[in-house]
């Protein structure tokens, strides 16, 4: 690859801010959210109301938002329930069209009138669970997140209309705004997509790969402090350790949210937090105790043999 002549005191763009070259939909669709700065005016008050809201992980409130992001699911919440607004409008549009092509027909008419009123019901629910995992979002990654809000806040708004001008007899009207509605949520998919599978939002960090099957040596006993979370590498996934009295309990150090280091965050009452989100998880069993994570951690079994620590994995991510 020839290297490229630059001059020295021109700004130089993060990697994070620059949109991928191909194929072209991406590279304009992330440019266009790159050059969507009064998005970040938008998130900034929008996620400091939503953690008031959620408070903290020892809160009761904070359990509504653990509901929300799917720890009880073991995955996120958001994408069953978009398939109902999604699957909804997509009925709408197919009934309206057939009632375009024979308006004697009042069996299409109720039937995509029913479908719209379902679509913006669930609506409801996928903007919740979306909000739950958007919230500990950051960077390039927000502002596309605020994005895909408000493009679903102007669907909901034009469904909403479509859904009332029906019922006054407008129906054509009516059919033109869902239309315009369902282009608008074709486009705001697409975001999503990027969101899920680019970005990895909501997608398990803990490594899928790697460990032992059976005991490998980590570390010496003694070199274990009592309470200290500590990092050591088994072929190829790292774990933290932490002994706790007599018992030696570890985990998938790579936390499965967005990857934070869980050697560098805190340990209380048997349960480690993540620095970068406070992701809680259980030493003993990798079991999810708070969001925003909602994947468990791999954990690994322990022995101490001839003074060494030896680690064997049990699970898959």
């Amino acid at each position: 690859m020839v290297a490229e002549a630059t001059n020295q005191n021109e700004a130089v763009t993060s990697w994070m801010d620059t949109p991928p070259r191909s194929p072209l939909l991406r590279h304009y669709s992330a440019k266009l959210v790159a050059n969507m700065p009064w998005l970040d005016k938008l998130s900034a008050p929008l996620q400091s109301w939503t953690n008031g809201l959620f408070g903290k992980p020892k809160d009761v409130t904070y359990r509504v938002k653990d509901f929300l992001a799917g720890v009880w699911f073991g995955h996120p919440l958001h994408p069953v329930l978009v398939t109902i607004p999604i699957g909804a409008w997509t009925s709408t549009f197919v009934f309206d069209l057939a009632w375009l092509a024979n308006e004697d027909d009042h069996a299409m008419a109720r039937s995509a009138d029913m479908m719209l009123w379902l679509g913006l019901a669930g609506a409801t629910g996928s903007a919740a669970t979306g909000l739950a995992n958007w919230v500990d979002t950051d960077g390039q990654e927000q502002r596309t997140g605020m994005l895909h809000a408000v493009l679903n806040g102007g669907i909901t708004v034009l469904n909403l209309s479509s859904a009332l001008l029906r019922l006054t007899g407008q129906r054509r009207t009516a059919i033109a705004l869902a239309s315009t509605a369902y282009a608008m949520v074709i486009y705001s998919s697409y975001i999503g997509g990027e969101l899920a599978y680019s970005d990895g939002i909501g997608m398990n960090r803990a490594i899928p790969e790697g460990g032992p099957d059976n005991f490998v040596a980590v570390m010496d006993e003694k070199d274990l402090a009592e309470g200290k979370l500590t990092r050591v590498e088994v072929e190829g996934i790292a774990a933290v350790l932490v002994k706790d009295g007599s018992t030696i309990n570890a985990i998938a150090a790579t936390c499965s949210h967005l990857g934070g280091p869980l050697d560098e965050g805190s340990y209380e009452d048997g349960v480690v937090y993540c620095p970068w989100h406070n992701s809680g998880f259980r030493m003993c069993d990798g079991c999810v105790v708070n969001s925003p994570a909602v994947y468990a951690q791999p954990t690994f079994a322990v022995r101490v043999r001839e003074g060494k620590i030896e680690l064997r994995r049990l699970e898959h991510a």
